[in-house]
């Protein structure tokens, strides 16, 4: 938990010095597009996060037609392939770990927090939901027992979402924050 305070402290300085520019459509700068890219401008964290954000929030046609449009070879590709399989089915959370890691040393040095931040809660959300299997297994095989140690466990793993959804949020509301000061 100490971890990801300071992960999330240090990323939130990264986008004050970085500028900070709005994440709506109609503010990004020049050469910054709607995929992001390892090109290191002006844009290049705000990028991101807009991009996790949509990644996050979309739906299998979003990221269908994201995946058909990034190419495989380039490392800034397997990062944006990986973002986007993260947020998917948990039969993608593998690959997605594995493009995350090929892809990060190669990232510039103020992009690699970020991604290594969305790495480390794609392993988080993959243990979790390895001992939910675990428990769901050992359920069916120890009856009506397990019954209430899997709804704590259903329990916690809502509270989990729910702060990982909030830090989320307010993330965003910093952001908005300091772009509403420029």
């Amino acid at each position: 938990m100490v971890s990801q305070m300071k992960t999330t402290l240090l990323l939130m300085g990264m986008m004050a010095l970085a500028g900070c520019q709005s994440l709506s459509r109609e503010s990004i700068p020049a050469g910054c597009g709607d995929i992001p890219s390892y090109a290191d401008n002006v844009c290049l964290v705000d990028s991101w996060v807009a991009f996790g954000l949509q990644a996050q929030r979309g739906d299998d046609d979003w990221r269908k037609r994201t995946l058909d449009k990034v190419g495989q070879h380039r490392m800034d590709q397997k990062a944006v392939r990986a973002l986007v399989l993260s947020w998917d089915g948990p039969g993608e959370w593998q690959r997605a770990a594995e493009l995350y890691k090929a892809s990060i040393d190669s990232a510039p040095t103020r992009l690699q927090p970020l991604l290594q931040q969305w790495l480390n809660e794609l392993e988080e959300r993959r243990k979790l939901y390895a001992q939910r299997s675990t428990s769901t297994n050992a359920s069916r095989q120890g009856g009506h027992s397990n019954t209430q140690a899997l709804k704590r466990e259903n329990e916690k793993l809502k509270q989990q979402l729910k702060e990982m959804s909030d830090k989320l949020d307010a993330l965003t509301d910093i952001e908005r924050t300091i772009n509403a000061r420029d």
